[in-house]
């Protein structure tokens, strides 16, 4: 719903923060986030999202730590400053997901912890975006919280303990049973809701 309206728009956030506890689908649904941002605009659309699903598309960065639980600065600089300064290979933009980013910024430059927008404002800072462009989808009532409170344009709340009215009260635009609840059910497809 919230991606879809941002696709259908053509003017989708500069960065999207998909953050919770593993197995909530923040992979697959930045994949597929990635590969309909991919596909917009080909010739052939089905085999540029084919190629981003796959991790094959030549304008997906795709950033996993190096560190067995740690994202580190190298880890970032290289791929990520490398590419952002090409123009794209074939589609209008290039894609970039940083997989998981967690809390070794936040502990170095001593970052308040959430209900605190910190970690998200440091995270955006890092991705040199203004909140105001980005989304922060979070399953904790302190982390939409943070997200309404950093001034982000889209918060999502993500019930995962059956909590949805506390989340949209802690300042959820919407929340979802699952990230997936946000992709189409088919790829290519337009996805319901907006921003």
């Amino acid at each position: 719903m919230v991606l879809g309206s941002a696709l259908a728009s053509g003017s989708p956030s500069h960065a999207y923060l998909f953050h919770g506890p593993p197995g909530t689908g923040k992979r697959t649904a930045a994949r597929a986030l990635a590969a309909e941002l991919l596909a917009e605009g080909e010739d052939d659309p089905d085999a540029a999202r084919m190629r981003a699903l796959h991790g094959t598309h030549p304008d997906l960065t795709w950033v996993r730590p190096t560190g067995a639980h740690v994202m580190r600065v190298s880890d970032v600089e290289g791929p990520v400053v490398a590419a952002a300064g090409r123009t794209p290979f074939e589609s209008r933009r290039r894609v970039f997901v940083l997989e998981r980013v967690d809390g070794v910024v936040a502990d170095r430059e001593q970052l308040r912890g959430k209900p605190a927008p910190d970690t998200f404002l440091a995270a955006a800072r890092a991705l040199g975006v203004e909140p105001a462009v980005c989304a922060v989808f979070e399953d904790a009532l302190a982390g939409v919280e943070a997200g309404r409170a950093g001034g982000f344009r889209f918060v999502v709340g993500v019930d995962r303990a059956g909590h949805a009215e506390a989340l949209r009260a802690h300042g959820a635009d919407v929340v979802v049973a699952d990230l997936g609840d946000l992709l189409p059910a088919t790829p290519g497809q337009a996805l319901p809701g907006s921003l």
